[in-house]
């Protein structure tokens, strides 16, 4: 039995090519993870030769893909809460799930794994979009009947990092629930608040660390966040949604950003 790794990179694909922003992040990440296996999860019949040449062209030999059989955002979802996505992944202990609408400042990747969470994500600081969440699944409403609204921050799983053994078993254990209702309105808000309450032992991470791994900013909150932006020793491992929430906010920090990032492993 091959020995299990660490911990690989894999991004979520299904365009033939991504579009000029997403090209620029991919091609980032190429060289940012240079050092990591990087897993293209896409879907069956997709021809990837777009993203072969990208990474030929950055220099990056470890990178592979893993089809799935999936059509449109709600069967992507339902992916995401089988055991058959994670199955293929229990060669390693952690997986980090890196939409190219997401960003890594840094590539700090065995310092969090050593952590031990089974979760960590993007911290959402769209209340009203986890306020949505809460009123679509009857348990967080009881919860919050009784004073019990979970305690975990709602996470967005575009940018997580994920411990495969632990959501293979979970999604195994609790399928019965995830077949049956409509808890899936969005996989990562189910892995964030909604699993915690069904098993206490899966460890997400709480807002204060999770907030230091990566942030999804809604415009509004920008501002707030200018000078963590403007030092780079201050910024969280990552982002998520940047396109989505505060385009022109994060388009100029995130060149910045790349520029610098290149001219160290250069």
């Amino acid at each position: 039995m091959e020995k299990q790794k660490l911990v690989a990179v894999v991004i979520p694909i299904y365009e033939l090519q991504p579009n000029a922003d997403e090209t620029q992040v991919l091609s980032y990440y190429f060289r940012l993870f240079e050092s990591y296996p990087i897993i293209f999860m896409t879907q069956e019949g997709l021809d990837t030769s777009f993203y072969e040449q990208i990474g030929k062209e950055q220099g990056h030999t470890n990178f592979s893909f893993e089809r799935f059989t999936w059509k449109g955002y709600q069967q992507y979802i339902r992916l995401l809460v089988s055991p058959h996505f994670y199955e293929r992944f229990l060669n390693y202990e952690y997986i980090l799930l890196a939409h190219l609408d997401s960003f890594a400042f840094k590539a700090e990747l065995e310092p969090w794994c050593k952590l031990g969470y089974d979760y960590i994500g993007a911290v959402i600081y769209n209340k009203s979009f986890v306020e949505e969440y809460i009123q679509s699944s009857s348990l967080l409403k009881l919860l919050r009947r009784f004073g019990m609204i979970p305690r975990f921050p709602a996470q967005n799983g575009g940018f997580s990092l994920r411990k495969v053994n632990s959501f293979y078993k979970n999604s195994r254990r609790f399928s019965y629930v995830i077949k049956n209702t409509s808890i899936v309105y969005t996989e990562d808000l189910f892995w964030s608040l909604r699993l915690p309450q069904m098993n206490p032992f899966f460890r997400v991470a709480p807002e204060k660390v999770a907030h230091k791994f990566a942030i999804e900013l809604p415009s509004e909150k920008a501002p707030d966040f200018e000078p963590f932006v403007n030092d780079l020793s201050e910024l969280p491992m990552g982002c998520h949604g940047w396109k989505a929430y505060g385009y022109s906010f994060w388009k100029a920090h995130l060149e910045r950003v790349m520029q610098t990032k290149l001219s160290e492993i250069a």
